[in-house]
């Protein structure tokens, strides 16, 4: 199944472009997909319809012996440390 595939048929509503071409997101689909303030995206036309497409930071390779920075496990969250 691809990404776009994922959740085709889920709705959230409707979104209404304002005079300066911004458009606001639904909270419920922002709130699933944890989309926060800065998320980037993609904007891909398909005839006349448009996608956007999350950006997704770039990983990065951490060998052994370089000393991790305060940021290495940023998102692991509460699944990963037990919430300490």
């Amino acid at each position: 199944m691809s990404e776009s595939d994922d959740s085709a048929d889920e709705e959230y509503g409707t979104a209404r472009l304002n005079h300066r071409g911004r458009l606001t997101i639904p909270k419920a689909l922002r709130d699933d997909l944890n989309l926060e303030d800065g998320t980037e995206f993609r904007v891909v036309r398909e005839g006349g319809d448009i996608r956007l497409v999350r950006e997704l930071p770039d990983l990065e390779t951490v060998t052994r012996g370089e000393e991790w920075g305060a940021e290495a496990f940023r998102d692991a969250g509460e699944a990963t440390f037990g919430g300490r």
